[in-house]
């Protein structure tokens, strides 16, 4: 698949590197596939392993870890439009198949319009997730040290905010979610939570992102000068879950979160 990452650095592009090989890898050492020249990142600090068609990001034991979508991970699967954080680095994962026309300019403007053309295309019957084969337990890296390091085991929880709850995500037989419009564009209506990434709000406006990471939701701030409400409450900084009966303002939008079976989502 054509997948590339962008680097950036609080909203400056650092660097963009195409997804090429099996295994591309992040850290502070030179011999890196990505370079991060900063204390907070570790010599080998994550990598991206790409298996057929799905991209992982793999932490590797790094000292300060790695966060997808605010999320504190090990091993995870990203998405077209995921952001995984590594200290105060930030990197933007692309499909190239999904990216809107042009590229990669603006980080902002294209993660607006992409997720814009995301929305619309919510209605479409969604593809079964391919089921992950089996990783090596050792990455090729010819003669270098890195064949030395061990692949990492898959973790099942999630840590969120600054509370570094830990919440699993693997629950059998939850309901999914939707979200019912109550102000903001046409009351009732329904939108289906049924992406990994759903944003919410009016681009180039106030913005938060719901993230559906197996059974469990998460809402997250996105972008805007005011900070979503979750229960009448200003989100803090991080990653929240959310359930059925809460309510989300975003900017002039209004929310409630609902049990999706049995509604009409869009």
């Amino acid at each position: 698949m054509g997948a590339r990452i962008v680097l950036s650095l609080d909203d400056e592009l650092l660097s963009e590197v195409e997804l090429s090989k099996p295994v591309t890898v992040v850290g502070r050492h030179p011999a890196c596939d990505i370079v991060i020249d900063h204390p907070a990142i570790s010599g080998r600090h994550m990598l991206f392993r790409v298996v057929n068609r799905t991209v992982y990001a793999e932490d590797l034991a790094s000292t300060n870890g790695m966060r997808v979508n605010g999320i504190s991970a090990t091993h995870q699967v990203v998405h077209h439009l995921d952001l995984i954080e590594a200290g105060r680095h930030k990197l933007h994962f692309f499909d190239d198949e999904l990216l809107a026309a042009g590229g990669v300019t603006n980080l902002e403007s294209t993660v607006q319009t992409d997720f814009e053309r995301t929305m619309m295309a919510a209605h479409l019957p969604q593809p079964a997730a391919p089921s992950a084969p089996a990783a090596p337990a050792v990455l090729n890296r010819g003669e270098d040290d890195f064949t030395r390091t061990q692949m990492i085991p898959r973790d099942t929880s999630l840590r969120l905010g600054p509370a570094q709850e830990t919440v699993r995500t693997d629950a059998a037989g939850a309901s999914p979610l939707a979200l019912k419009v109550l102000a903001g564009g046409a009351p009732g209506e329904v939108i289906a939570l049924n992406r990994p990434n759903t944003m919410i709000g009016a681009a180039g406006a106030d913005t938060a992102l719901v993230i559906k990471r197996g059974a469990a939701f998460f809402l997250a701030r996105l972008s805007g000068s005011r900070a979503p409400r979750l229960n009448r409450k200003e989100l803090p900084p991080g990653t929240h879950p959310i359930g059925p009966q809460d309510l989300i303002d975003v900017g002039g939008w209004s929310f409630e979160v609902i049990q999706a079976q049995g509604q009409e989502t869009r």
